[in-house]
């Protein structure tokens, strides 16, 4: 495989990775509620769910994506915590979950008589499939799942903008519509997936590079494909931020996670609808996918130090997906914007601090993730006294 293909698979995967169900759904979400000041909310959510993982995927290449030395700044049982933590809330407890009920909101409309126990089954069971073999799943996600998706969704905005009606007025602020895109940019959780996704990635890369290449040319490639990955996503958040801001008007009413068919069969009818619904599954199994892998493996590795077997710890991750699904979208975003209020902000500052721990030598990881953590604590018991 030439390095050129090596490099737009990785950044292709990457893109495939990140844009799950909170990336379908929160830039509609805040396109819907910012309006004309849509623009502002764009730069907001562009920082949290762009920029700030793009820190942390930077610094984990410097890190050769190695996730265990990249914590244990933090010592070696918060290390251990924090990661069991993370990969928790973006696997079975969180955002896999998620994945499953934004990808029957896409579906539902098809098969309006489907049962949601039903469909969740299937869904994991479609995971448990392709994770069998994990270690082709960069090359499943990037070669086979990314075009369909990629072709879907730009197809959506290029007809969706090209037939929206005109954006109507808020009462909103610039600041307040740009916290808005913030805040919600928290939610995608990229900041986290950005730690364990790179680590994947760099592997894939190491791989497929020649034994004679050192590790200046993988971080070169590392690179490229992150930034691939990084302006692919930009680009959607920017056409669907645009998408809800143009047809908010004619979504009241509309479950989070239907947005994206509504609009598909405002703007090209109900002949879109396939595509979209698919478009939608597919961009959740992919982030699903990567997402189990990793919890699989560090419950298996890290937590039961392969005391059972691999193929018991992925029933026992797919038995947890299926059993939080049940909550629904709304319940599951709920809890999770609670933790990632208080926890996201210090990830920030952890990953700017490894940054500047390896390029120059300071070591402040530790001081800025307890710091803003502490912090932050205090702010939420202060406001809710």
């Amino acid at each position: 495989m030439t390095y050129k293909r090596v490099i737009l698979t990785a950044g292709f995967a990457m893109f495939s990775m990140f844009f799950g169900s909170g990336n379908l759904v929160f830039p509609l979400l805040i396109g819907t509620q910012t309006l004309d000041v849509s623009t502002y909310s764009t730069l907001g959510l562009i920082l949290t769910a762009v920029i700030v993982p793009f820190l942390g995927l930077f610094g984990m290449i410097l890190y050769n994506g190695n996730t265990r030395d990249y914590f244990d700044k933090l010592g070696r049982i918060p290390s251990f915590l924090l990661i069991l933590a993370m990969l928790s809330l973006m696997g079975p407890f969180g955002v896999v979950p998620r994945c499953i009920t934004v990808a029957y909101g896409g579906l539902n409309v098809l098969y309006p008589t489907l049962p949601f126990d039903w469909f969740s089954a299937g869904f994991c069971a479609l995971i448990t499939l392709l994770i069998w073999k994990s270690n082709r799943v960069v090359d499943v996600i990037g070669l086979l799942l990314t075009p369909f998706k990629l072709g879907g969704l730009m197809l959506l905005m290029i007809v969706g903008l090209y037939y929206a009606p005109d954006i109507q007025k808020t009462t909103l602020s610039t600041s307040e519509s740009f916290l808005t895109g913030l805040y919600l940019g928290y939610q995608t959780m990229d900041l986290m997936a950005a730690f364990f996704f790179s680590a994947t990635t760099v592997a894939y890369l190491r791989q497929n590079l020649h034994p004679e290449h050192g590790g200046q040319v993988l971080f070169k490639i590392s690179l490229q494909s992150l930034i691939i990955g990084a302006l692919l996503l930009a680009v959607a958040y920017i056409g669907f931020v645009k998408l809800g801001a143009h047809y908010a008007t004619q979504l009241v009413g509309v479950q989070p996670e239907s947005l994206l068919v509504v609009i598909a069969e405002k703007t090209m009818g109900i002949y879109a609808l396939p595509i979209v619904g698919y478009t939608m599954a597919i961009a959740c199994l992919a982030t699903a996918v990567i997402l189990t892998i990793l919890f699989v493996d560090f419950l298996f590795s890290d937590i039961l130090k392969g005391k059972l077997n691999e193929k018991v710890c992925i029933f026992i991750t797919i038995g947890a997906t299926y059993a939080m699904s049940l909550l629904g979208f709304s319940k599951i975003c709920s809890v999770l914007g609670q933790i990632l209020e208080v926890a996201y902000p210090a990830l920030i500052g952890l990953a700017i601090g490894n940054i500047l721990s390896q390029i120059s030598r300071i070591d402040m990881a530790k001081i800025l993730f307890w710091g803003i953590l502490l912090l932050n604590i205090i702010y939420k018991l202060i406001n809710q006294q």
